[in-house]
């Protein structure tokens, strides 16, 4: 809006300017009643120059502004005695033309323009007059024509770079505000990235807390080793550990979804275990699982809300009174090494359960016997599901179980740092496609078989 104001200001001063010499011009001629006309635009353009400056009465004056220069140059050329003797003094509105065409909107601009045309058209082909005497003297008409184009045409272009002025300071503030725009959405971004983000590494702490304290599990095993790698600061996968009366649960799980909603589940997964646990009474590796899944089936009401989230798991479960170790997969995957061989153990499918529950009732419970050379390892099929860099493959189960019998030789440390290794150069700058874990046990010598004790110290 102070563009335009100046424009309109500039238009005025030029004009006004040329209607003062015009005024002069005919004063000192003698032609008192001519100079009625350019004095009458010198009037209006100075009351509009302080007008416009109100914002109140700013379009007002405005219009009476560009009126008075559309209008005033075709009467004076009629008082004056036609096209030829005025020098085509008509020409003296093209500025105020142009203003109206640039500055008005609408109606108003369309209106403007007509009216200019209808009266260029009018005077250039029918040259109206007053039919009296020309109140100039002979032979002046070239002489003041040469006038109107001297004055007119400085006073477009002046009008022209204004605009062109406003135009660039316009686009200057159009981009500078465009520019804090965008800094002002960056930094909502970013601040509330880092909210986020803080939120997201709290939640994480809260969820680690959780999990087992490998000082807990020393009757367990004499050694653990977790690779656990979520797709993004908070996951599904998870590890839970819980000991009732005479029978110890090590269990891997992999919850729907990764992200808020994988650990969303990995809660209500937390707190349906310790459920079934704590309420169970000798419950076995595959009773665990049936019953967490059959809880769970219930707690989502999948009949009536048809979800089909859930929980894979892979269960250790160790009876202290009977010293035996049993398990069960349950779409997690566990492997069993001894030495230098390895045996993976069938899984059962987590989506054929999930959609049959009574699926859940063909679960398979193993029991292991556990010699010097065991070592046990579980993992979530994130592992198996990773792409590699290279051509897209995954990494699959079976490649998992080619890098435990390679560093089968090594220790429990070293197989896992071998994979982490392997897996790096695999996986390549390809993102994460689920959560990542891998754990590595060696079970306590407690744990080992009664027959194979007594076939060490035979040969011993």
């Amino acid at each position: 809006r102070q563009s335009e104001r100046r424009v309109f200001n500039t238009m005025g001063l030029a004009m006004g300017t040329c209607a003062s010499l015009w005024c002069i011009w005919c004063m000192l001629s003698g032609n008192g009643y001519a100079a009625m006309i350019p004095g009458l635009y010198v009037l209006i353009a100075g009351a509009s120059l302080v007008g416009i400056r109100t914002a109140r009465t700013e379009t007002v004056f405005r219009h009476l502004l560009l009126a008075a220069g559309l209008l005033l140059p075709f009467a004076f050329q009629f008082i004056l005695g036609g096209r030829g003797p005025s020098g085509m003094v008509m020409l003296w509105s093209l500025p105020s033309l142009v203003a109206a065409v640039n500055l008005q909107s609408g109606a108003i601009r369309y209106f403007y323009l007509a009216a200019a045309g209808v009266l260029l058209t009018s005077f250039a082909a029918f040259d109206p007059s007053l039919g009296m005497p020309s109140l100039l003297p002979e032979g002046t008409g070239d002489l003041l024509l040469a006038f109107n184009l001297a004055t007119s045409m400085p006073a477009n272009f002046l009008l022209a770079d204004r605009m062109l002025d406003a135009q660039r300071h316009l686009r200057k503030e159009v981009f500078a505000l465009q520019r804090k725009a965008n800094e002002r959405f960056v930094e909502t971004l970013e601040e509330r990235n880092r909210d986020m983000q803080q939120s997201l590494e709290y939640a994480a702490r809260i969820q680690m807390a959780l999990w087992p304290d490998a000082q807990r599990l020393r009757a367990l095993f004499d050694e653990m080793h977790v690779h656990y790698q979520p797709k993004e600061a908070v996951g599904g996968d998870f590890l839970w550990h819980a000991r009732v009366e005479d029978r110890s649960y090590f269990i891997a799980l992999d919850c729907t979804g990764h992200g808020v909603p994988g650990s969303l589940m990995s809660m209500l997964i937390h707190g349906l275990l310790n459920e079934v646990v704590h309420t169970g009474k000798n419950l076995g590796a595959a009773d665990v699982v049936r019953r967490t899944q059959q809880l769970l089936n219930d707690r989502l009401d999948r009949d009536r809300t048809g979800n089909t989230d859930g929980a894979e798991m892979a269960v250790l479960c160790f009876d202290h009174g009977r010293r035996k170790v049993s398990c069960c997969s349950y779409g997690c995957g566990i492997i069993v090494q001894e030495g230098m061989r390895t045996m993976h153990l069938k899984s059962h499918s987590s989506n054929a359960a999930l959609m049959q529950g009574s699926r859940l009732n063909e679960l398979r419970e193993y029991v292991l016997t556990i010699t010097a050379d065991t070592r046990l390892f579980l993992y979530t099929d994130g592992v198996a599901d990773q792409f590699c860099a290279l051509d897209k493959r995954k990494f699959s189960r079976a490649r998992l179980e080619s890098s435990i019998v390679e560093a089968a030789s090594l220790s429990a440390v070293d197989q896992i740092a071998h994979f982490e290794r392997l897996f790096a150069e695999w996986r390549g700058d390809t993102p994460l496609v689920d959560d990542i874990l891998l754990v590595a046990v060696v079970p306590a010598s407690c744990w080992r078989s009664l027959e194979h004790n007594e076939m060490e110290s035979d040969a011993a």
